[in-house]
């Protein structure tokens, strides 16, 4: 080995683990970054080929190279937060994200689902997105007007993900159907009675209250019916009707109900409300409530969003009503270990990861979506400390190398002259 090619397997050895602190230093940094997957330096020996013989290619040892290596397909634990925002990938996958809200930018892939708002003008309207901590829009497969997902399987099938009360708003709908299911007492005195209230919309949002009266007659299993209003809105049937029980406490009659309504406010128009009573029955234990519902709901904007295991984003109104806005995919690459590293959580597809394609975390089996919930950092900082000695002392023991040959040849310098 000649003085120049000690002298380089020396400097090559300081520079190489330098580099492998930096990657360590990083590791302890983000030891509490969600998403975050641990760096590790390794090292390949670099060998010059200096000359030939008839038999043999003479080569000089030069030293080691660094190559830093992301386990990015590790998978992290998965940690509760309780915010409405985190969410984690429970198996294989990654988020998909746009560095631009306009779709304009660059598609990173990460698993950090340490999700924001961010706010973002575009052509002078301020819009809100769901982000990443990197400040990219994230996106996701849009619903149709019916609610269903608009499932691609490629990321031009994917929109950012806007949640501002511009972006989605219910229209008031009418009641039309509602179902009440009491128990009545089987062994009720006649005049004996029980109250049900039973909330109905009219076609501009406004609710009303409809006072449901249930009082038993002289005649065996027979209850007179009465519902009313309050606020002066009427109805058209004639009442009270009668709902009558077989021996064994099953409704007879009526099963159902219609009733027509004539709403008092302005702009509240009429309805036909049909009213399910299949479900009535009168056993023994008492007047008792078990189900009350109707259809119908109130004008509402997007107040929240949040998410199943499905990665759908559910949409929460201010009229009490929830639907699907977009469905989160699961990102797949071939190789996911050669993804670039575009930020120490995100990373971008090449010809040596292979191509992304999307896949339905309930249609696949490849993971689930955990809501409130983040995936730790794979760092573990005992295996760092131990690492960052190691390093330490092989730098010392490169240094100490270089001192000595430069002190050599400084001595055959001297020497020859």
């Amino acid at each position: 080995m000649t003085m120049f090619s000690s002298l380089s397997a020396a400097f090559t050895g300081m520079r190489s683990h330098s580099d492998a602190m930096r990657s360590i230093s990083d590791n302890i940094v983000n030891v509490q970054t969600p998403g975050y997957k641990t760096a590790n330096t390794r090292f390949k020996e670099m060998i010059s080929e200096i000359g030939r013989t008839q038999n043999r290619i003479i080569q000089e040892h030069m030293g080691v190279a660094p190559e830093t290596q992301f386990f990015i397909d590790k998978q992290g634990t998965t940690e509760f937060t309780g915010r409405a925002l985190d969410v984690a990938i429970q198996g294989k996958g990654f988020f998909v994200s746009n560095t631009e809200a306009d779709g304009s930018g660059s598609i990173e892939l990460t698993r950090n689902g340490q999700l924001l708002n961010k706010s973002v003008n575009i052509n002078g309207t301020d819009q809100l997105f769901l982000s990443d901590v990197k400040g990219n829009v994230v996106l996701g497969w849009p619903t149709d007007e019916t609610g269903s997902f608009q499932i691609g399987t490629d990321v031009g099938s994917l929109e950012p993900i806007r949640i501002d009360s511009n972006a989605f708003s219910i229209t008031a709908q009418a009641s039309t159907e509602a179902l009440l299911q009491v128990n009545l007492k089987n062994d009720a005195v006649t005049g004996e009675s029980f109250n049900v209230d039973l909330a109905v919309f009219d076609e501009i949002g406004t609710d009303h209250n409809i006072k449901f009266n249930f009082a038993k007659t002289a005649t065996l299993n027979t209850w007179d019916v009465t519902p009313s209003f309050t606020d002066g809105t009427t109805i058209a049937q004639t009442v009270p009707f009668t709902m009558t029980f077989d021996a064994t406490g099953a409704i007879i009659s009526p099963t159902s109900q219609t009733l027509d309504l004539t709403f008092s406010n302005t702009g509240g128009g009429t309805a036909s409300v049909a009213v399910d009573f299949s479900t009535m029955s009168q056993f023994a234990g008492g007047f008792t409530l078990l189900d009350l519902s109707a259809d119908g709901n109130a004008n509402g904007l997007l107040d929240s969003v949040n998410f199943d295991e499905t990665g759908a984003v559910i949409g929460n109104f201010s009229n009490g009503v929830s639907r699907n806005l977009y469905k989160l995919p699961i990102a797949i690459v071939d190789e996911p270990n050669k993804l670039d590293l575009r930020f120490n959580t995100h990373y971008a597809a090449n010809s040596r990861s292979g191509e992304i394609t999307l896949f339905e975390a309930d249609q696949s089996g490849l993971g689930d979506f955990v809501a409130g919930s983040l995936e730790a950092s794979t760092t573990d900082l005992a295996t760092e400390f131990n690492n960052m000695i190691i390093a330490q002392q092989s730098f010392a023991m490169n240094g100490q190398s270089f001192r000595t040959i430069d002190a050599m040849a400084q001595i055959a310098y001297e020497l020859k002259r």
